[in-house]
């Protein structure tokens, strides 16, 4: 894993709204929760080795008519023939039942042996594309805090000017006054006053937006915010390297492609039985029962026969089942067929962010070595916008330039700051930017 490491790093106050809109991130929260049912799950699927303990118990009346053709009895002496013919009996009693069953899987088809591995990648997946998830919160929250200072630096650009401005017209009503100059040119300065205090209203609704951002993003209130100061320096990174294999992106996808393979093994060996013990004590009672025969005595008597209890106390059951799904319809083949087919899809997908990868990852290493270029060009061009400010200022008190030459160069010379201050913050996102291609921005390499 290539080591990528600001040495212009992040102030302790940043690191800690950093971590709060960590901690306050609604959809941090639902992954993180998603990960914690997913994790239950993987538990729930182990723990199908667990004994399971069942108790149970059934009171009922029953009645029944029971149709018998048995061979003919002749009773001795009597002479009486039982069962001549179809017989027909009524029984009715009241019955008792209960159980205490426990079972225990002994051998699931290595069902739940593939099935929690599969789960146990998804996760991986997830944990990996949460790592992804906290880099896009930790960018966002920075480029806050640069168009924040970014705006501050124009306030004070505009506040500077305008102080300037403010002599410069000072200097002007006395020489007008005086003959040595024309209202145009106090005109002139007025106009752009007013067009720096047009600027100034917009950049304070801008910073104000911003702040509510911010404080959104990490529960802090606006007025606390408004009195930090975050910095808006160029970044360096050192140790840098073009190795994409750590972004989480792309582990998750590796782990997707292993929960596939493990979802095939389920399904290849859902034709194996599964076993399972069971051990159980019970106990049943018929009691007030009887039975209507259609026989009768010699007199006309019917025969019938009377229980009052039949008892069966305690009954053991020990022993071993084993349930084996011999043909499914296909229903197998099926999910074996949608998981193989799955497994490509992800496959594939992987070997297209691998190339984007790879691209954005040179891209990126590109444009941050253009911006550290252009940084050392805009520097340089700030100072020569100053240099001829300063020389614009002296040669129209010297009456050497006119006043649209004095403003132009006041504008130039704003601009110049600006869009310096500019590239610093497009210079420290395209940093970000190379931090991510790695798999690297992560708050431990932006810590002091």
């Amino acid at each position: 894993m290539s080591s990528l490491m600001a040495q212009n790093n992040l102030s302790v106050i940043e690191i800690d709204l950093i971590n709060r809109s960590l901690e306050k991130s609604y959809a941090l929260k639902k992954s993180i929760h998603e990960l914690s049912i997913d994790s239950i799950e993987r538990k729930i699927i182990r723990q199908n080795f667990i004994p399971t303990l069942e108790a149970d118990a059934k009171y009922g009346y029953a009645s029944s008519r029971i149709d018998i053709d048995i061979p003919t009895l002749q009773l001795p002496i009597t002479g009486i023939e039982l069962f001549e013919g179809d017989s027909r009996f009524n029984t009715q009693g009241q019955i008792f039942n209960a159980n205490l069953t426990a079972k225990a899987l002994l051998f699931s088809g290595l069902q739940v042996k593939y099935g929690s591995k599969a789960t146990e990648e998804k996760i991986k997946a997830k944990n990996f594309m949460l790592h992804a998830e906290k880099a896009d919160i930790i960018k966002d929250v920075i480029d806050t805090f640069d168009t924040i200072e970014l705006l501050k630096q124009s306030e004070i650009v505009i506040t500077k000017s305008e102080e300037r401005l403010a002599k410069e017209k000072e200097r002007v009503k006395t020489a007008i006054k005086n003959g040595l100059a024309i209202p145009y040119d106090r005109d002139k300065i007025t106009a752009a006053e007013l067009n720096l205090a047009s600027k100034k209203v917009e950049l304070h609704g801008n910073l104000s937006l911003l702040y509510l951002k911010l404080s959104m993003l990490t529960d802090v209130n606006i007025s606390t915010l408004e009195n930090y100061s975050f910095e808006l320096t160029p970044w360096t990174l050192k140790n840098i390297g073009q190795n994409f294999s750590d972004r989480p992106e792309l582990k998750a996808l590796n782990a997707s492609v292993k929960a596939y393979d493990y979802k095939l093994k389920m399904n290849k060996n859902a034709y194996l039985p599964k076993v399972q013990a069971v051990a159980s004590l019970s106990y049943s009672n018929l009691f007030n029962a009887s039975l209507e025969t259609p026989y009768a005595l010699p007199g006309g008597e019917n025969i019938n026969l009377e229980l009052d209890k039949f008892e069966l106390a305690p009954a053991y059951f020990l022993g071993v089942g084993m349930q084996w799904e011999l043909f499914s319809g296909l229903k197998h083949t099926n999910e074996t067929h949608i998981a193989r087919i799955e497994k490509n899809i992800i496959e594939e997908e992987k070997s297209d962010i691998e190339e984007k990868l790879e691209l954005f990852a040179k891209k990126v290493q590109v444009n941050f070595d253009v911006k550290n270029q252009q940084l050392v060009l805009k520097a340089q061009e700030m100072q020569v916008a100053k240099n001829s400010l300063n020389l614009a200022i002296k040669s129209y008190r010297e009456g050497l330039i006119s006043i649209s030459d004095r403003l132009q160069t006041e504008t130039e010379y704003q601009n110049a700051v600006l869009n310096y201050y500019n590239f610093v913050a497009q210079q420290r996102m395209v940093a970000l930017d190379l931090l991510i291609s790695t798999g690297s921005l992560q708050i431990e390499n932006l810590k002091n």
